[in-house]
């Protein structure tokens, strides 16, 4: 069953609680490309999320360093080598030399979407 679940542990020495939230998402994507592009005004943009039912879209945004404004993308998955991930890629053009540039990312399957990366 999905949901948030607690634990308590009581000793001696003291008391901790732990929560723990299960969850059919898919895990926050993890990002496969170097961070240093080789290229001066482009960049492929490559990323693998876990799920255990199928991922359908990964919603990716991108933004230069310290602006506000992000770039939004939609991408299809496609199968990964790994079982139960989804992978993605993305070719960036027209960026601007010796800038850096963020991104993050969302993966969605049919319980909903997961965590940005």
């Amino acid at each position: 069953d999905y949901g948030s679940y607690s634990c308590q542990a009581t000793n001696y020495l003291g008391s901790t609680t732990a929560v723990q939230e299960i969850s059919g998402k898919a895990s926050p994507a993890q990002f496969k490309s170097s961070p240093k592009g080789t290229e001066e005004s482009s960049y492929l943009l490559e990323w693998s999320s876990m799920s255990y039912t199928p991922i359908t879209e990964f919603h990716l945004e991108t933004r230069q360093a310290g602006s506000s404004a992000w770039r939004a993308y939609s991408v299809s998955p496609h199968a990964d080598q790994e079982l139960y991930h989804s992978a993605g890629k993305l070719y960036l053009t027209k960026l601007e030399p010796a800038m850096a540039y963020q991104a993050r990312i969302k993966s969605h399957n049919k319980e909903g979407m997961s965590r940005w990366s």
